[in-house]
């Protein structure tokens, strides 16, 4: 992978390099910060390896148009997962998530390692891809602004859908956001 997490002195009078050090992420290509644009991180830190739309907006053609987006670095497991906002094609924030994978599992995880609150990328490395999946239609929100130029954003909403062998009850996961948000026992599966 091309990127390393910046590590801030923990150095009393160094405080302000610690909050700085929250904005960038290091890559093999310089240093990624806040307000990078899309084109500029992918030049600095490489293809991610995994891409998510988070929100739409739907333009005055009717159609969707990716608004925010996150990018996943996933370094294998000696690293931490390093995640990248976008917003309007420019970096938002990054965080980091837990360690990497050095490639998804099949789908031979439990029931219970599946939970609220995950991303993207750890569903992905706990229980590997989803033996079905579809997109759900957006939930309309209030818009923001005045008449009909207010803006709209749409959360992306999935469902996938995880097996665990004949006879045994299925789940369907709900992600919105890029995170689960539900997980709902189904059917027996055959």
């Amino acid at each position: 992978m091309r990127y390393r997490i910046l590590k801030a002195a923990l150095v009393p009078g160094l405080f302000i390099l610690a909050i700085s050090a929250e904005a960038t992420m290091r890559c093999e290509g310089g240093i990624a910060q806040r307000g990078d644009r899309t084109f500029e991180i992918e030049d600095l830190c490489g293809t991610p390896d995994l891409r998510e739309p988070l929100s739409v907006v739907r333009g005055n053609d009717g159609a969707l148009l990716t608004v925010s987006e996150r990018w996943y670095y996933n370094p294998g497991p000696q690293g931490l997962v390093r995640m990248i906002d976008f917003r309007d094609g420019r970096v938002r924030r990054f965080e980091s998530g837990g360690y990497g994978y050095r490639t998804f599992p099949g789908s031979g995880c439990s029931a219970q390692s599946l939970r609220r609150g995950m991303n993207r990328m750890e569903l992905l490395g706990t229980c590997g891809p989803p033996d079905a999946q579809q997109t759900l239609p957006p939930i309309q929100t209030p818009g923001f602004g005045h008449g009909h130029h207010a803006v709209r954003h749409l959360p992306v909403r999935e469902e996938w859908f995880y097996t665990f062998g004949s006879g045994q009850l299925s789940r369907i996961v709900t992600l919105e956001h890029g995170r689960v948000t539900r997980v709902e026992t189904g059917r027996r599966t055959h």
